[in-house]
């Protein structure tokens, strides 16, 4: 079963690339915004694709255990087949010891072909149907950080920039499957709804259950939390969006 090793701190599975990153707005603390379509990073942002890929890795295999080692691939990292039916967002820091990547997600998308992670975990619920090439499934959703106020930040934003591709792309029904135990945490943020009960999933090593979440609500939580970010990042992409101001030396102010 999944566990998290407390052995293992954030501080140790946050990712340092070398990146330019914060070129364009050396004093922001955050860049947030798309990383990736299909599997294929957006131009000049190669490094961070690759980094979270590491990130999934040291999260999901070494500190909570809910990926086997076995399901890695041949470069140690966590990425699979629906990395290429996937839109990959990213929070990214300015810190002093370089650019780290603190925050991940993506959203796979169904298309024409490939039934969603969820309905080969959970086939009783999707048994009548309903679901179209615009459906969706929210996955590897991971914050990290040594401040537990600033890794609820970055999961926000996560939040935001899910809900401001599935508005901007007019995507459709949107689901999840998670642990049981991070069902009350994920609805202080954000409005779900289970649709079946707790199963062993061998893929993640535990109980997960499915859940689907509700666009319209989730939109005004989310936007009423983070002042309308939403909107900016709707308006900003495929850029991203840069938030905050850095602490005394960061990277890019010793860079300058």
């Amino acid at each position: 079963m999944s566990h998290i090793d407390r052995t293992v701190s954030n501080h140790e599975v946050i990712p340092v690339i070398e990146s330019n990153l914060f070129s364009d707005d050396p004093a922001a603390r955050l860049a947030c915004g798309v990383l990736a379509v299909d599997g294929v990073p957006l131009p000049g942002l190669e490094a961070e694709y690759t980094a979270h890929f590491h990130l999934r890795k040291k999260v999901y295999v070494d500190q909570t255990g809910q990926l086997s080692a076995n399901d890695l691939q041949e470069d140690g990292t966590d990425r699979d087949a629906d990395d290429a039916r996937s839109v990959t967002f990213a929070v990214i820091e300015n810190h002093r010891t370089g650019v780290r990547v603190v925050g991940v997600s993506r959203l796979i998308l169904r298309g024409d072909e490939s039934p969603l992670p969820v309905e080969d975990f959970c086939p009783d619920v999707f048994a009548s149907g309903g679901l179209t090439a615009r459906s969706v499934e929210v996955s590897r959703v991971i914050a990290r950080h040594e401040s537990a106020a600033l890794q609820e930040i970055v999961q926000w934003h996560l939040f935001a920039l899910m809900l401001a591709y599935i508005a901007n792309h007019e995507l459709e029904r949107t689901f999840a499957i998670i642990e049981p135990w991070f069902e009350r945490h994920l609805k202080g943020a954000i409005a779900i709804d289970r649709i079946g009960e707790a199963r062993y999933v061998e893929h993640y090593l535990d109980y997960n259950l499915p859940i689907e979440i509700d666009i319209p609500a989730s939109a005004g939580r989310v936007n009423a939390r983070n002042g309308g970010f939403i909107d900016r990042y709707r308006t900003a992409e495929p850029g991203m969006t840069y938030v905050g101001r850095a602490s005394r030396g960061s990277c890019s102010e010793r860079a300058a």
